[in-house]
């Protein structure tokens, strides 16, 4: 089975209803489950080009937005707890979820590819769904329902609204023959036990659910995650 457009989506939103209407532009951030933490998405870095004596235009490289496919070697995962204790960067403002202003970069050095805003990148994506998938009770053939706000999509005129089994979500990207240069905004199971938050304008995915999901989450060895709230920690 694959994800299939939902052509009249009001049924499966009405529950997001109290949520600030400016939620739907790029992404909502619902509540009530038991336990969160936020994927930190994914960055990378390349060593055999980091001592090579660029001029200023050619060293610095912007965020890339949208979904980003893994880096083959010499490129290695570069957490951003390495980042940070290294010396390279401080998370000089964790009053906001993770996002630029987490890092002092204006611009990133070229052997740096920074977190993708805005989508999960394919590393983070594919763990997730692994995860979701283990603790989901249909599995990988869990119902769920896939949300694009209107800046991912680029559509401010109808609701982006999927719905299929959780194995058939990746169908939806562009670099899996899908329509999307990002991963879908939100994404829950019709009996909503789990919930996804990917802001267009965040460098982290917010999942939410029971705690034993969560923990599951945080222990996948692929992922890297960290706890926050609106207070600063």
């Amino acid at each position: 089975m694959s994800m299939e457009r939902v052509e009249a989506p009001a049924p499966l939103l009405t529950w997001l209803a109290d949520r600030p209407a400016w939620e739907a532009t790029t992404g909502y951030d619902a509540a009530g489950w038991q336990s969160s933490t936020w994927i930190l998405h994914a960055m990378y870095e390349n060593s055999s080009i980091g001592g090579i004596n660029l001029d200023e235009e050619t060293t610095d490289t912007g965020i890339p937005l949208g979904f980003v496919v893994r880096p083959a070697s010499p490129w290695r995962r570069a957490l951003w707890s390495e980042h940070f204790a290294e010396g390279r960067g401080q998370a000089s403002d964790r009053s906001y979820p993770p996002c630029h202003r987490w890092f002092p970069h204006r611009s990133w050095p070229v052997a740096v590819q920074p977190p993708p805003e805005g989508s999960l990148d394919e590393e983070s994506l594919d763990a997730l769904l692994d995860t979701l998938s283990r603790c989901s009770i249909d599995g990988p053939g869990t119902d769920c329902v896939a949300f694009y706000a209107s800046l991912p999509a680029g559509d401010f005129d109808n609701p982006h609204v999927w719905r299929g089994p959780l194995s058939a979500v990746p169908e939806l990207l562009e670099e899996r023959g899908g329509s999307y240069a990002f991963s879908a905004t939100n994404l829950w199971p019709t009996d909503r036990s789990w919930f996804v938050w990917t802001d267009y304008d965040l460098l982290a995915t917010k999942v939410s659910g029971a705690g034993p999901l969560v923990e599951a989450v945080k222990s996948h060895p692929a992922l890297e995650t960290v706890d926050w709230s609106t207070q600063p920690r």
